[in-house]
């Protein structure tokens, strides 16, 4: 098996919205009404959850009519959430049932006239050249093993002066991962890179370095934003070994294993 089909595997669920959908709907949620912070508790897959993703939006200065690029979407938590500020969004992913819950999402919140989800690899994009104002990568790394193949395709679409926000699990010291993590039952598809790693191919690629911040105390034990029930929570998607995968990362980042960085690239 590729490691593309190994990823996908891991990730792909039939029915995902519908799943979703109906985890709202028992919580009280209005789902003939709903907007992007109903689905924040579910669809944000990733450390510091609705908070990080408006820090890395905050970074990018990200507002109306941004031209933003989306890499490793997911089912288009970050995307809506870059929608809701004007900005005109393509997510991009590798999950065949990753995008089509994305789209059924964003039809349900009323903003599909400003995403385009396309079901693709991020390192051979079918393209223009700089035709976008910003990118971001949100805990999608992890699953690449040429970081600077996509890095480089991400610099050809920025335009001049674009800026690049990867927020990432990276290795922050030495020591041996516990598996299964959120995104990799094994070794075998894990690819984490510490954060000198991540700026080398950064720049490898083209890029410029604005900043590199540790956002692990930031993001340690923050709940899904808008969740008061445990219902309410990536484990709708994931299932209850979710939470066997977030306490080994957990683990891994209380032994200085891990951390949470914030990479801003600029063009």
């Amino acid at each position: 098996m590729s490691l593309h089909d190994t990823v996908k595997d891991h990730y792909g669920h039939a029915d995902l919205a519908d799943v979703i959908v109906r985890a709202l709907s028992a919580n009280g949620v209005d789902t003939a009404a709903l907007k992007p912070t109903d689905l924040a508790p579910v669809d944000q897959l990733h450390a510091g959850f609705a908070p990080a993703t408006e820090y890395v939006l905050d970074a990018l200065a990200v507002g109306p009519e941004t031209r933003l690029f989306d890499v490793g979407c997911g089912i288009g938590g970050g995307s809506r959430m870059a929608a809701a500020r004007g900005a005109r969004v393509v997510g991009i992913d590798l999950t065949p049932e990753f995008i089509v819950s994305a789209q059924s999402l964003t039809d349900l919140t009323g903003l599909s006239d400003r995403i385009t989800f396309v079901n693709s690899s991020a390192d051979a994009l079918d393209l223009p050249d700089a035709s976008f104002d910003a990118a971001m990568m949100i805990h999608v790394g992890m699953n690449i093993s040429d970081k600077r193949a996509v890095f480089t395709e991400v610099r050809r679409l920025l335009a001049p002066g674009g800026r690049f926000a990867v927020f990432e699990q990276m290795r922050a010291g030495a020591g041996d991962l516990t598996y299964p993590l959120p995104w990799a039952l094994d070794e075998s598809s894990s690819f984490v890179a510490t954060p000198e790693e991540y700026v080398a191919d950064l720049e490898a690629a083209g890029f410029t370095i604005d900043s590199t911040e540790d956002r692990t105390s930031f993001v340690a034990g923050s709940p899904p934003r808008g969740s008061s029930s445990p219902g309410l929570s990536p484990a709708v998607i994931f299932g209850p070994e979710f939470m066997t995968r977030i306490g080994n990362n957990v683990a891994a980042s209380d032994d200085g294993i891990l951390g949470a960085f914030l990479i801003v690239a600029r063009c």
